[in-house]
């Protein structure tokens, strides 16, 4: 007969989906008092003897990651002042280099600065309050391999990772990247940007934007205003994506951090690297609220490829019905002047653009009161942690101006395991949830 033990490894590192899924079932058959402790005790950890300093190369151990992402290397840099007694913050450096690039460029970020490499940050790194992870990208045929439903599976599956090795914060995981990893930096921020306390990019791009769903998410933007170079370098980080991005956000009056600087492209122009070696200051103050009073996301999201996000902060979004919706929402768009574009040469406008999907703007009002707009919305959940409301009492939802009140189901360690399962982060575990149909 399973254990509850045995249900929650299962449930937490089960290779199969069908063994996932079947010990997930098996617990709701368990009733305890605190099933948020119960899973995070579950989660594995092996603090011990882990050594400081640069490594290099380093492959999963976790075995649902082993066997997920066999060949992906992982590079860390570990602050000798690191021990396991007090938790540390982690920073995930996503790095460039386009499609052509090897399983090895993550450890480019690691080496030191004399060296004269446009990236070697470990001087600085070292002296920083967190534990750096500079994973390599997965060998994806694309330059933007840092901004696929897969990269993000493989940066959850990162972090946790370094969580099992270290002894790190939640709230202080960070994240920062620099040409293709500042595609990617506009991709997560929108994917699975609640995950972070930061978010910084250098030199990035971006074609789609979801923006006013950026309430709650700290963003760091870092854009040279010479990063194309005529008969050098083509436009495709140009300072157009940046600036529309900034506007965009001040617009919407979501707070953000915007720094030009004159320079270029690369790290080893100095005026990049100073601003990205403030961004690495903020990181290490940066903190997440990973209960932000208001909230907003859309059904659909990504920088360049749009996929389903039904997860955000204390909200689900249904997504597998979003095509037959009559409606639409707006989102926006980069796109090039010219029928058939030379990056060399052209220009870039901004539009908003309507796509299939369904979008919601949340706001907790206290008082076990949540006020929610929504747009072709057929069903969505909100998940109830302590720190946020009274579980003992009813929840008062207001949608779309009409409202209800909603009796909160008892703690449940099924309704925990699940809540842990969207994200893998064990500081926003949920023992409870309200689901409402609204179609």
């Amino acid at each position: 007969m399973p254990t509850i033990e045995n249900h929650l490894d299962a449930c937490l590192y089960g290779i199969a989906d069908s063994e996932r899924e079947a010990a997930l079932q098996g617990l709701t058959e368990f009733v305890c008092d605190d099933p948020v402790g119960i899973v995070r005790d579950a989660l594995r950890r092996n603090w011990e003897n882990r050594p400081t300093g640069r490594l290099e190369g380093e492959s999963f151990e976790l075995p649902i990651w082993q066997a997920r992402f066999p060949e992906e290397q992982l590079n860390f840099l570990v602050p000798e002042t690191y021990t396991p007694d007090a938790a540390f913050g982690l920073l995930v450096l996503l790095h460039g280099g386009g499609s052509g690039t090897p399983r090895e460029a993550g450890a480019k970020w690691l080496g030191s600065y004399q060296a004269g490499s446009s990236y070697h940050f470990a001087d600085p790194l070292s002296e920083q309050p967190y534990i750096t992870l500079a994973p390599g990208n997965l060998q994806l045929p694309t330059h933007k391999r840092w901004s696929t439903p897969e990269s993000d599976e493989f940066l959850i599956a990162a972090i946790e990772e370094a969580m099992y090795r270290y002894h790190i914060d939640p709230d202080r995981v960070a994240i920062g990247g620099q040409s293709m990893g500042g595609f990617g930096a506009y991709h997560v921020a929108q994917t699975i940007g609640d995950r972070f306390s930061t978010i910084g990019c250098h030199a990035g791009a971006w074609s789609y934007g979801y923006w006013q769903g950026m309430h709650g998410v700290d963003f760091y933007s870092m854009q040279g205003v010479h990063d194309a170079a005529p008969g050098e370098r083509k436009r495709f980080t140009e300072s157009p994506f940046a600036r529309f991005h900034h506007a965009i956000l001040s617009g919407w009056h979501i707070p953000h951090t915007y720094r030009e600087h004159s320079g270029g492209h690369s790290f080893s122009d100095p005026e990049a690297r100073g601003l990205f070696v403030d961004f690495l200051n903020h990181a290490a103050q940066a903190q997440r609220n990973p209960w932000p009073g208001h909230i907003a996301t859309a059904s659909r999201k990504g920088a360049f490829q749009l996929q389903d996000c039904p997860d955000w902060f204390w909200l689900s979004l249904a997504t597998q019905n979003y095509d037959t919706l009559s409606g639409t929402i707006e989102m926006d768009h980069i796109e090039t002047t010219e029928p058939q574009p030379d990056y060399a040469t052209t220009d870039f406008r901004h539009r908003i653009v309507n796509v299939r999907g369904s979008a919601v703007d949340a706001r907790y009002e206290g008082d076990n009161r949540f006020v929610l707009r929504t747009r072709n919305v057929f069903q969505l959940s909100l998940w109830l942690h302590p720190a946020m409301v009274d579980l003992t009492r009813p929840i008062t939802v207001v949608v779309n101006g009409q409202e209800r009140e909603c009796e909160v189901p008892a703690p449940s360690l099924a309704t925990a395991m699940e809540s842990y399962l969207r994200r893998r982060d064990p500081a926003t575990i949920c023992p409870a949830r309200i689901s409402l149909q609204l179609y």
